[in-house]
């Protein structure tokens, strides 16, 4: 299965037993079908990598345990020397919780704002992950808080796009219209 994470591994689990049960109830899926859909299968913004060197991961982890699961993907999946946070979220998360998971990860953060209307101002969650060792940075777009990140970073960094969908998917917007060293 393409996906990364453990959490995508137990996902695919619960998504075989129902078309085992599916299967049992007479309908007609083939193993061929299942292991062809699972090969085929693209998930946008599930831990995906958009660049190396340094390494762009991008992951719409909203919540805790999302940004647990990231974490624990993160260092169990990549090599990198530290990490720049690239965090924004929509109004109505709990971002302590996303913080308290990314923030030990992290050296360096800077927050942001998708052009989503539940978009939460970057000032306003910074309390968040303000934390002695880690250099906190706010900005007003996520094109500006990537190039900010990428500027930060050196070619054995991570460089970690998280915290909304709607943030991931400008992020990926964005590094598609300015190329980002991928190879």
């Amino acid at each position: 299965m393409p996906l990364l994470g453990d959490h995508q591994q137990e996902n695919a689990a619960t998504a075989i037993a129902a078309l085992t049960a599916l299967r049992r109830k007479g309908w007609r899926i083939s193993e061929a079908d299942i292991r062809d859909g699972f090969a085929e299968l693209n998930w946008p913004g599930r831990m995906e990598e958009l660049g190396r060197r340094p390494l762009v991961i991008a992951d719409g982890a909203h919540n805790g345990d999302s940004a647990r699961r990231l974490r624990e993907g993160l260092v169990k999946y990549f090599d990198f020397r530290k990490a720049v946070l690239v965090v924004g979220v929509s109004a109505d998360k709990n971002v302590e919780d996303i913080a308290s998971e990314l923030t030990p990860l992290a050296t360096r953060v800077v927050l942001t704002k998708s052009r989503h209307m539940r978009a939460a101002d970057p000032s306003k969650i910074a309390d968040a992950f303000r934390r002695p060792d880690i250099i906190l940075e706010t900005t007003g777009s996520v094109k500006e808080a990537l190039d900010r990140a990428l500027e930060a970073a050196s070619e054995e960094d991570l460089v970690c796009i998280t915290g909304s969908l709607f943030v991931v998917g400008e992020a990926i917007e964005a590094v598609k219209r300015v190329p980002v060293e991928t190879y």
